[in-house]
């Protein structure tokens, strides 16, 4: 997830309204642009325009925009940004912020930042929205009533595991003592966590019809429960095993759970996978459960491609595989690694270049469609995963 829309936000919020405008702004930032389409669609314009630049740039002066490699989006954010609202200081600051924050993809100190800050407010937003509510307010007493009313906010969109929200509701004031105010919400986390998976198995194990024993004892291997937590997950698990219906809520909170650890959420998709095939085939209405449940969670389509092929036959289709073999690069690869793979052949393969070492009419025109291939492959390769 990208910080943009709260930084953004946050430093016009500041300049226009002052500390109650800055926190505010961070605050609608994270929740109107960050957690929302708004960034995905934002990057992927970025993107697209380093692209179309990149195919119609000249050779001569390719080089020097490779130099720079793409990663400079966020010093521009932060010249503009920066000159207008707060002059030749602002310029400074939020050039180097953003060239931090966003220009520095194999910073592994820029990832943490990144990942913590977001992590944190995803995990908070309750308690934060309640907080900055008060402070506008000018009244302790609302910054003290936002936050306790946030606290429970935050622990309710954790926890619950129902499908019918008066009985999610009705579990939550069950299980919220007062006295424990204090408790950190990482036990709630793993016993939702627990709670979605077994509702998730059952719903993929009933899509066939049927829940096989040994599709449970698969279960039982991959998500080893605690003693004290049998009683709770085996209860989900019978009741979601009745029926296929209503696996949605229980992706949705995988998704909650999970967001942004794209690590986690490939290993509960694949675990599912494992799950359904226990029967020894995979079904057509277990794919499909778990391709919903993918979308729902967010996890990429092409990761969940990556994963299905393990549990497939090998398709005949070579149509999309070509693709990938023009480029030279496995299917398995990321967007970035494959952006990569195509900005060096575009160097080796530019007419301009063979042109300049005196290369004949011939070669230039069998170079020109090599690159008009190479393009092509790249273009559908992105269009493909975009689509999915």
């Amino acid at each position: 997830m990208s910080p943009l829309g709260k930084f953004t936000l946050a430093a016009i919020g500041l300049r226009l309204f002052g500390a109650d405008g800055f926190f505010a702004g961070m605050f609608l930032g994270h929740m109107l642009i960050d957690k929302t389409r708004v960034i995905d669609v934002i990057q992927k314009w970025l993107s697209s325009i380093d692209d179309n630049i990149r195919i119609m740039l000249p050779y001569k002066y390719y080089h020097f925009y490779n130099m720079i490699d793409g990663n400079f989006w966020g010093k521009i954010w932060g010249t503009i940004l920066g000159s207008v609202l707060y002059g030749f200081n602002g310029l400074i600051f939020f050039f180097i912020l953003g060239h931090f924050a966003f220009d520095t993809p194999n910073s592994r100190h820029a990832r943490r930042f990144r990942k913590n800050f977001d992590h944190f407010w995803d995990n908070n937003w309750g308690k934060i929205g309640g907080a900055i509510t008060g402070f506008v307010c000018r009244s302790s007493v609302l910054v003290f009533s936002g936050v306790i009313i946030g606290f429970f906010i935050d622990y309710y969109r954790l926890e619950r595991a129902s499908l019918l929200p008066l009985e999610a509701v009705r579990r939550f004031w069950q299980q919220i003592n007062p006295l424990k105010l204090w408790r950190h919400s990482t036990e709630a986390r793993h016993v939702a966590f627990l709670k979605a998976m077994a509702g998730l198995a059952a719903k993929v194990a009933k899509a066939d019809g049927v829940v096989s024993e040994k599709e449970i004892r698969v279960f039982k291997h991959l998500f080893a429960v605690k003693e004290e937590e049998h009683s709770r997950v085996a209860k989900v698990f019978n009741e979601a095993k009745k029926s296929t219906k209503g696996f949605e809520e229980y992706a949705r909170q995988l998704g909650r759970l999970a967001e942004g650890n794209l690590e986690l959420q490939e290993s509960c998709i694949d675990n599912l996978f494992k799950i359904a095939c226990a029967d020894g085939e995979l079904q057509e209405q277990e794919l499909e459960i778990l391709q919903k449940t993918a979308e729902i969670a967010g996890l990429p389509e092409g990761n969940f491609d990556v994963i299905k092929k393990l549990y497939l036959p090998k398709s005949s289709n070579s149509t999309e595989q070509g693709y990938y073999e023009i480029l030279g690069v496995l299917r398995t690869a990321s967007d970035a690694e494959i952006k990569t793979r195509w900005k060096k052949l575009i160097i080796r393969y530019h007419p301009d270049r063979l042109q300049a070492k005196g290369a004949t009419a011939a070669e230039i025109e069998a170079t020109t469609q090599k690159m008009a291939e190479i393009n092509y492959a790249y273009q559908e390769i992105m269009k493909m995963r975009r689509l999915r």
